[in-house]
C-alpha cells in the first residue's frame, strides 16, 4: 500500500481516506474468514469453488455487458487463461482447507508475491526494492515456524500445505494476466 501524506489532506479528503481504509480492512477480513466457511460447509471443496464464483456472476455481469462486444479475440482468450488459472486456484485452495488448517492454508496461499516477483522481473522487466529481500527472509523464516510448529503432523498437513502453496502460484498467475490484460486495454 502506497504511503499517503495525511497532514496535507482537507478533512473531507481524509475522511474519504479513512473510509476507504476502513472498507480495505473489513475486505480482508471478510477474506481471511472465508476460509473458515469452507472448512466448515458440507458441500465438497470444488463445487463450494463453483457456488463462489457462480453467485458473483449475477451481481457482476450487468456492470460489464454492455462492453464485452467489444472486447477483441486476442483479450478474450488471455482473459479465459486467467479465468483457469482462478479455478485452479480456488480448487486447491478449497481442497486444501479439508487436509491443513486454515491457518496454515491461508499462510501458504498469501505466498504470492514469491511467484510475482520474479516473473515480472523476467517476463515484465519490472524492478524491485533491495528491501524485498529482507522482507523475504523474515517471510521464510516466519512460513518455518508457523509450519513446524504442529503438534500431530500428518501426511494430509503437508499435502494440503503443498496445495494451499500451490494455490499461491496459479493466483499470481492469474494476477499477472490480468494486469498484462489491464494494460493492454488501458495504456
Amino acid at each position: 500500500m502506497r504511503k499517503v501524506d495525511t497532514t496535507r489532506l482537507s478533512s473531507t479528503a481524509l475522511k474519504n481516506y479513512n473510509k476507504k481504509l476502513f472498507l480495505a480492512v473489513i475486505a480482508i477480513c471478510f477474506l481471511a474468514t472465508g476460509g473458515i466457511f469452507v472448512k466448515l460447509s458440507n458441500l465438497p471443496p470444488i463445487n463450494t469453488a463453483l457456488y463462489r464464483v457462480l453467485f458473483s456472476i449475477p451481481i457482476l455481469y450487468p456492470l460489464v455487458k454492455n462492453e464485452l462486444p467489444a472486447i477483441e479475440l486476442k483479450t478474450k482468450m488471455v482473459l479465459l487463461l486467467a479465468g483457469i488459472f482462478l479455478a485452479l486456484d480456488l480448487i486447491l485452495w478449497n481442497i486444501s482447507f479439508h487436509l491443513t488448517t486454515v491457518a496454515n492454508a491461508n499462510l501458504y496461499a498469501n505466498l504470492v508475491p514469491f511467484t510475482i516477483i520474479p516473473i515480472a522481473y523476467f517476463v515484465f522487466k519490472e524492478r524491485f526494492k533491495k528491501k524485498f529481500f529482507l522482507g523475504a527472509a523474515i517471510c521464510i523464516i516466519g512460513v518455518i515456524l508457523l509450519s513446524s510448529g504442529k503438534i500431530k503432523p500428518t501426511f494430509d498437513n503437508y499435502q494440503g500445505d503443498i496445495l494451499a502453496f500451490l494455490t499461491s502460484i496459479f493466483y499470481a498467475l492469474f494476477l499477472l494476466v490480468v494486469y498484462k490484460v489491464r494494460v493492454w486495454i488501458f495504456w
